[in-house]
């Protein structure tokens, strides 16, 4: 049996074009599916490092902005067409994941006649809040998927309360889920940022939905398009095996990486916080080559464009992480301030009387004077006692974009 679409990626997206999810949200939902279904069959091994497809990726937009939950949905729907992919309730305990992932135990046979017993999940969460829990009592949660990130061979061993302790074979966790800016500072400490879990999750952001559908339609093209997504899909979940570089697709990688500089002085994201992150943004690159070269073939062959692509794709997510982040702070005003800042940045210039209209829902007068001073000092907005508009000159207080 031979594919039916050249791309399975980019079919997806055509088959979604006429949705208002943000269409990057679509891209990275299928590279989530595609990761599902490979599960812990496949690898890529350099020398002693044995890489697997699995991601954790979070969508993130303000609340009905980019259907964010909309895109998850689509991609769940062919997911759960394909035979033996075991997927998490949307809304869990540590202890029933834990559970889930020993129920999902099976024998594989290889194609040489070998077997071997895994447990490969993916966690599908439209509210990844939820899932988490309040940050008060979610630290467990947060330290089991940071353990499982890695996807060791070796069987993972768990201790339960009076009964022992239990061992789950050769773990797979796949994670896609979706949030809010403010649902997530809900549910992480702001030591989190960079470090930990957060280091080991792709945050994709949308500032805006891809396009207006006020009548969605689907004809018999794109139930046929559905049909052969789901068929393909079903075949890359056959693939089994040990991935590999082309020889140009390996100089081109070790190019790349002896080039690259987690701590480089002129990456996007400057916070010191980011360093986790930059540390195993390699480590994303990798996971992603495979995928996109199972977007496209069975052969078990990454080559140099599933790289370039691959590194082009993570990059355009870094470019938005401090977005993803803007609610997560120490300072109980820091939401506030970012949404003041986007405003003035928004219009260009704003009054302080337009400004505090806007805004005296979440902020008293009180309450907003530290607000405006802590945005002044970040040198991004300043204040005008004079503007000229429309070529007249207004007194009053404005704050303008720097």
């Amino acid at each position: 049996m031979s594919r039916i679409l050249p791309n399975w990626i980019e079919s997806y997206l055509e088959y979604n074009k006429d949705t208002e999810s943000a269409a990057v949200f679509h891209k990275w939902v299928a590279i989530s599916m595609i990761a599902a279904v490979l599960r812990k069959k496949v690898k890529l091994t350099l020398g002693r490092m044995k890489i697997f497809p699995n991601m954790y990726i979070v969508l993130v937009a303000e609340p009905g902005t980019a259907r964010k939950t909309t895109a998850i949905d689509f991609g769940k729907e062919l997911l759960e067409d394909i035979p033996d992919i075991y997927t998490s309730a949307d809304s869990i305990t540590r202890e029933a994941l834990i559970e889930d992932l020993e129920k999902s135990a099976c024998e594989e046979i290889l194609k040489d006649g070998t077997s071997f017993r895994h447990s490969s999940m993916s966690i599908i969460s439209g509210e990844f809040e939820s899932f988490l829990g309040q940050k008060t009592e979610n630290t467990k949660m947060l330290v089991l998927l940071t353990d499982l990130f890695d996807c060791k061979e070796k069987p993972w061993s768990y201790r339960t309360k009076g009964k022992g302790t239990n061992m789950i074979p050769s773990v797979f966790i796949n994670l896609l889920g979706a949030t809010t800016p403010e649902s997530l500072a809900s549910c992480l400490p702001s030591s989190a940022i960079g470090g930990g879990l957060t280091s080991r999750i792709l945050f994709i952001w949308a500032g805006k939905k891809d396009k207006k559908i006020p009548v969605p339609t689907y004809d018999e093209s794109t139930a046929a398009l559905r049909e052969k997504l789901q068929k393909d899909l079903f075949r890359i979940s056959k693939i089994q095996g040990v991935y590999e570089f082309t020889k140009e697709a390996e100089t081109y990688w070790i190019d790349w990486y002896m080039e690259y500089e987690e701590h480089d002085p002129r990456r996007i994201a400057q916070d010191k916080a980011f360093d986790g992150w930059y540390s195993r943004k390699p480590l994303y690159i990798q996971k992603l080559a495979m995928v996109l070269a199972a977007s496209e073939s069975d052969e078990l062959l990454i080559h140099k464009h599933h790289v370039s692509s691959a590194i082009a794709d993570v990059e355009s997510v870094e470019t938005y992480m401090a977005r993803v982040f803007r609610a997560v702070g120490r300072s109980s005003i820091t939401a506030d301030v970012d949404m003041v800042m986007e405003i003035v940045k928004e219009r260009g210039f704003i009054s302080e009387k337009d400004l505090m209209a806007m805004v005296w829902r979440d902020i008293d007068k009180m309450k907003f004077d530290n607000v405006i001073n802590t945005a002044l000092a970040t040198g991004r907005i300043k204040r005008e006692y004079v503007m000229k508009i429309e070529g007249k000159l207004l007194k009053g207080i404005w704050y303008v974009i720097s």
